[in-house]
């Protein structure tokens, strides 16, 4: 009979997150994250149905900033490059945190605009790099940062 109940639990878990195509998160060590610690994430893309992808960045609720700065660095399989800085907000004026919040951590996730509802031009493997651009270095009470992307809900 238990064993029953963890199949079901399995595959109730497994069932609620039927959008992700891939996602990864690196966990920092003493829950801080050097400058010059770049994430590296290969995403093998299978079809060009649209997709939105977004950055996660989990951090304490003793961070000491309001956003963060990263750099964004996406490889296509035909070896072009593109790039850009996001400006990723954590918390609004008042210093109430942004996303969501559980313990003594809140995980923000943040669509990329120029990546809303977004069709790759080809399959193949994508290579997505991150790393940050703040004073602060190494990071401090940040736990752990990385790349989710997800099929774009159809219209039923």
């Amino acid at each position: 009979m238990h064993h029953i109940i963890l199949l079901t639990g399995i595959l109730f878990i497994g069932s609620c997150d039927e959008q992700r195509v891939y996602e990864n998160n690196v966990d920092f060590k003493s829950s801080e994250w050097a400058s010059t610690d770049t994430l590296i994430f290969e995403v093998e893309i299978l079809d060009r149905e649209q997709k939105t992808v977004f950055v996660n960045i989990r951090h304490q609720f003793d961070f000491a900033w309001r956003n963060v700065w990263m750099n964004l660095s996406i490889q296509f399989p035909n070896d072009s490059i593109y790039k850009t800085t996001l400006n990723i907000p954590l918390s609004q004026p008042d210093g109430q945190w942004y996303g969501d919040c559980t313990g003594d951590a809140c995980l923000v996730q943040l669509p990329l605009k120029s990546m809303t509802n977004y069709s790759f031009p080809d399959t193949g493997t994508y290579v997505f790099s991150l790393n940050h651009e703040m004073r602060e270095d190494p990071l401090k009470a940040t736990l752990s940062a990385g790349i989710r992307i997800e099929n774009t809900l159809k219209a039923e």
